[in-house]
């Protein structure tokens, strides 16, 4: 840089500090606009917010093979209504409850409301309907009754439950135990080996697992009582401390009734043999 006759600076292309400048501030305005461009672009694109839901293996309702999951298919639609991403993480039931309760989870599902529950938990719209019953498994006619209208009339029999599920507390107010196993499917394979007598399953769940889990002579001696134990519905549990929980929540069931009110909910749901909660 050097300086003229005139006083004004000049760089060794003969370019004065004014004309410097003014093509500095001319560059920093394009680059500018560009970054500007890109940020609009990179808020435009923003990448949906994602919501985790952790759960368990009890199809048809939910499981890893996506063939076999009825939940996995309607999240998926309800994900697309929502404007949102949904994660699921398959862990066992008794983990799912505390991932909600820690807010590692936004929520869980399939789950039944119950008062302990429902002083920490927010629960969606009906899921779907379901009907638990009794299973037995006997190669000899069973004297175990067809019918009862006590639980406490089922006290000299053995029954088996899963750790974690809402039949607990009903059970131990008729005063029976339960000899509890962590899955379903292990429950099964308690009765079949004569080490309990009854064991409560969503009727659906059950005969599934009867159907993946034994050969076809076996399924030929597996029943279920006429008495069922409870017929209600199955829901998506989130926690009340969640941040915007109730907001989310909302939206969930907008996009649910969406769903149902289009047809789109029956279609699913008839595909894979669930009770419309409709």
């Amino acid at each position: 840089m050097q300086t003229s006759a005139l006083g004004a600076q000049v760089d060794r292309q003969g370019r004065t500090t004014s004309q410097v400048t003014a093509r500095c501030i001319r560059f920093l305005c394009f680059y500018g606009a560009l970054s500007l461009a890109g940020l609009n672009c990179a808020i435009g694109h923003a990448a949906p917010q994602v919501l985790t839901i952790a759960t368990s293996e009890l199809p048809p309702y939910i499981s890893k093979d996506p063939q076999n999951s009825f939940l996995t298919e309607l999240l998926q639609e309800i994900a697309k209504e929502m404007g949102v991403s949904i994660e699921l993480r398959f862990m066992p039931w008794p983990r799912c409850e505390l991932a909600v309760e820690s807010l590692q989870a936004w929520a869980t599902m399939p789950y039944v409301p119950t008062q302990e529950r429902e002083e920490k938990f927010l629960f969606s719209q009906p899921l779907y309907a379901k009907r638990t019953v009794l299973f037995y498994y006997s190669k000899v006619e069973s004297d175990i009754p067809k019918n009862f209208t006590d639980l406490g009339e089922l006290s000299r029999y053995r029954l088996g439950g899963v750790r974690g599920y809402y039949y607990e507390s009903i059970f131990s107010a008729a005063g029976l135990p339960l000899a509890l196993a962590s899955s379903e499917e292990l429950n099964f394979r308690k009765i079949h080996a004569g080490r309990v007598d009854l064991v409560p399953a969503v009727e659906t769940v059950g005969w599934d697992i009867i159907r993946r889990t034994f050969s076809e002579e076996d399924q030929a001696y597996f029943g279920t009582l006429d008495s069922t134990l409870d017929v209600g519905y199955n829901y998506l549990m989130t926690s009340r401390n969640y941040p915007q929980t109730e907001l989310l929540l909302e939206r969930f069931n907008q996009a649910l009734n969406t769903l149902q009110l289009n047809g789109v909910y029956r279609t699913i749901a008839a595909k894979y043999g669930v009770l419309a909660g409709d």
